[in-house]
């Protein structure tokens, strides 16, 4: 009975995002090529973020990049000036973010953070979390962001 109710109710979000999407008229422009020049044998860690998006955007796809940029300003501001934390807004129809959307099997909104340390890459996918909490609970997306971004900025 919990496997029926769990797949009618991931069938309610994923109709819900396909025909709730808008287009967003303020989305940044970004091309995939300003995370080329990433070091991937650093001995410190660096943290990406990459909110992938369409062209046409839901409340929700919004409220995940709002929620990230503003925990970023709010507790981050200096590792992102340091370039520790890098955040990247990938817009997935454009034919230049192709490999990356590849890489990362985004093929709509999504949101992942990745940790590169001495030459290897661990991430982690936030979309689940992004569209269950950053729209009508923000401030619990923008915990679990931290916990993410906190436990990626560790050497380990």
């Amino acid at each position: 009975m919990k496997a029926i109710l769990r797949s009618a109710l991931m069938l309610v979000v994923t109709l819900s995002f396909l025909f709730s999407c808008q287009p967003n008229k303020n989305a940044e422009k970004e091309k995939g090529s300003s995370f080329a020049a990433i070091d991937s044998n650093t001995t410190t860690p660096i943290v990406l973020i990459y909110n992938f998006y369409g062209t046409h955007r839901c409340p929700s796809c919004v409220a995940i990049e709002n929620a990230t940029i503003e925990t970023l300003d709010s507790f981050y501001r200096e590792e992102v000036k340091a370039g520790k934390i890098k955040r990247f807004g990938i817009n997935i129809d454009d034919p230049q973010n192709e490999e990356l959307c590849k890489k990362y099997e985004a093929y709509g909104s999504s949101i992942y953070v990745t940790q590169i340390l001495k030459g290897k890459a661990q991430t982690k996918n936030l979309t689940g979390e992004g569209f269950k909490y950053a729209l009508n609970k923000k401030e619990k997306f923008i915990e679990i962001l931290k916990s993410t971004i906190d436990q990626f900025l560790k050497e380990e």
